[in-house]
């Protein structure tokens, strides 16, 4: 059974009634705190008119006061008739200004730091002409010296590096000298333990070698003659020593060779059949006793098996290899060594047999046959040192002792200001030592020109280096700002000195230690400024808390007519209501 129109009425304004009442109550605390933010505001307003701050009282030339914000720029910006401040941090270092510190970064002395602020006589017409001479003068000089320079580091250059050739020279010479003593004792010692002739001389003396290619078969056969080589081999085999006779032979491939019978004109030389003796000569055993010297190539170091080789690169030796070589493969993976004989066959085989044999290998295979395998010799025949040329260095055009630099034109710098040479002077000594050198701080040396008295001061090195500084510098924000400065005075995160000079006749300074509180520049004065900004603040937030306080109130009687108007709707309907239920009992009673 649903709700009747009335009752649905009724639900509807009993909610809105509810609603209402909640919505009042907000109000009623939202006025709350507005009283409250009125008390506070009234109490910090009341704060504010005791607002003070510190001014910098600075007088001019003429004794006028000046007073202006207590900031970093206004202390240690210079006035005639002030006195000299400094600020320091924890770890003793002096701020100041970027401007300052430029300064003082771009000079390398007392003299260009002053000069950066104009502190001395600019009438350097004179000075400057002289310093213009002196600059050509020098541009020359420089010439002149790194020509001279060069001439001489190029001689001294060429010099020494010639004196390092004749000592490398000798020491080398040394050195071959050594090694032909005794290649002579070996060559002798080898003919000696073998009691025989020597072949090689011998043939050479004949024939030719490669040392010594006079002969015509020799020297035709070194330039790839294959007809001359052949003949020199037909001097070898079985040589009767009077005419030439056909043999054949077996070759280490297993191929058979027939020689020829030309001896030419050297056919009946005694020396070729002891030769041809010698390669015949055999041991009790059948072998023959004159064996290869066991290396394939006499351009490298070392034995050289190209069998063993080939066999060791994963391939076959060709037919060309094993005629060529010194070894015969016993095909066990042993080698022997062939005889003179045999090597002289597997040469003519070569050269009959063989086309295509360059004649770069005809000469090699037959120097490896006479002064390897016929001279048999382990080590080679030493190669004499090449002597180093002649030194031909040129000495320098100029003399001895460099070209000599001009005198540089000497300057006064007079300082005509005392007092704001002495603030700056000060400043530099603070910033590049953070103390005060008693000796080179006597400053002035007084001097009189034309009646006008000016002043000179020592021209101090700068001693400060860039991992090794007594200053940081104070960025603007924090330079122009009173806020930062006093804070800062006031945690103890900078501390002040003063410059004092002392009361007898010398002028050195020195550094006192104070409290920002002692200094008598400094004075309390009422911060109407700060005043007058709360005194602002304050006006608006009252306006703003009257106005919210006034809508409140607009909405909060906005509600109550509201709320009176639903209460008597409630009224009126629950009076319907009631009426309409007495009428139901009624009908059904």
């Amino acid at each position: 059974m649903g709700l009747s129109a009335s009752q649905a009425r009724l639900l509807s304004i009993t909610t809105r009634i509810s609603n209402n009442e909640m919505e009042s109550m907000l109000l009623t605390n939202a006025k709350l705190r507005l009283a409250d933010k009125n008390s506070i505001e009234k109490t910090n307003y009341l704060d504010a008119l005791e607002a003070t701050k510190f001014e910098y009282v600075a007088y001019d030339s003429t004794g006028a006061q000046n007073n202006t914000a207590f900031t970093f720029s206004a202390v240690n910006q210079y006035q005639p008739v002030k006195n000299q401040y400094t600020f320091h941090n924890a770890a003793g270092q002096v701020l100041v200004s970027a401007s300052d510190a430029k300064k003082f970064e771009e000079s390398d002395n007392l003299y260009a730091f002053l000069d950066k602020y104009g502190l001395f006589d600019q009438s350097r017409d004179e000075f400057d002409e002289q310093m213009a001479e002196y600059d050509k003068q020098m541009e020359e000089y420089d010439k002149q010296k790194a020509e001279y320079d060069k001439q001489k580091a190029e001689y001294e250059q060429k010099y020494n590096e010639y004196e390092q050739d004749l000592k490398d020279y000798e020491a080398a010479l040394k050195e071959y000298n050594e090694k032909v003593i005794q290649y002579n004792k070996d060559y002798e010692a080898y003919l000696e333990s073998l009691n025989r002739p020597d072949l090689y001389a011998k043939f050479s003396n004949i024939v030719g070698t490669s040392q010594n290619p006079s002969a015509y078969c020799y020297e035709q056969a070194l330039k790839g003659d294959s007809g001359c080589y052949l003949h020199l081999l037909n001097h070898l085999l079985d040589f009767n020593g009077q005419n030439g006779r056909s043999f054949t032979y077996k070759t280490s491939s297993g191929k058979d060779v027939t020689t020829g019978t030309s001896l030419g004109g050297m056919g009946t030389t005694p020396e070729l059949k002891e030769v041809s003796d010698a390669l015949n000569e055999k041991n009790p055993d059948g072998s023959y006793t004159r064996l290869c010297d066991g290396d394939d190539d006499l351009n490298t170091a070392g034995k050289q098996n190209i069998l063993e080789a080939a066999k060791a690169g994963g391939g076959t030796p060709t037919e060309l290899q094993i005629l060529m070589s010194d070894y015969i493969d016993n095909g066990d993976g042993t080698y022997s060594l062939k005889s003179l004989k045999q090597k002289a066959i597997d040469m003519y085989y070569i050269l009959q047999n063989l086309g295509g044999v360059d004649s770069t290998t005809i000469k090699n295979m037959l120097i490896n046959f006479t002064d390897g395998d016929m001279k048999k010799l382990t080590l080679d025949e030493p190669t004499p040192p090449p002597k180093p040329d002649a030194f031909n260095g040129v000495k320098p055009t100029f003399d001895e002792v460099a070209p000599q630099a001009p005198e540089m034109p000497e300057y006064i710098d007079k300082l005509y200001d005392k007092p704001l040479a002495q603030w700056y002077i000060n400043l530099w000594y603070a910033m590049d030592s953070d103390k005060v050198d008693p000796e080179s701080d006597t400053l002035y040396t007084i001097h009189k020109q034309d009646e006008k008295p000016y002043y000179t001061v020592p021209n101090v090195q700068k001693e400060t280096t860039d991992g090794n500084k007594f200053y940081v510098v104070v960025d603007e924000d924090k330079a122009n700002n009173e806020e930062w400065l006093y804070f800062a005075l006031n945690k103890g995160m900078i501390t002040m000195t003063q410059a004092v000079a002392p009361d007898d006749s010398s002028q050195e300074i020195t550094w006192t230690s104070m409290l920002h509180t002692n200094v008598s520049e400094l004075v309390e004065v009422e911060d109407t400024e700060k005043i007058a900004k709360a005194e602002a603040e304050y006006k608006d937030s009252m306006l703003e808390i009257q106005l919210k306080d006034k809508k409140y109130d607009i909405e909060l009687k906005k509600l109550d007519t509201e709320h009176n108007a639903l209460q008597q709707q409630l009224d009126s309907l629950k009076s319907v209501i009631d009426k309409n239920a007495e009428r139901s009992f009624k009908a059904f009673s």
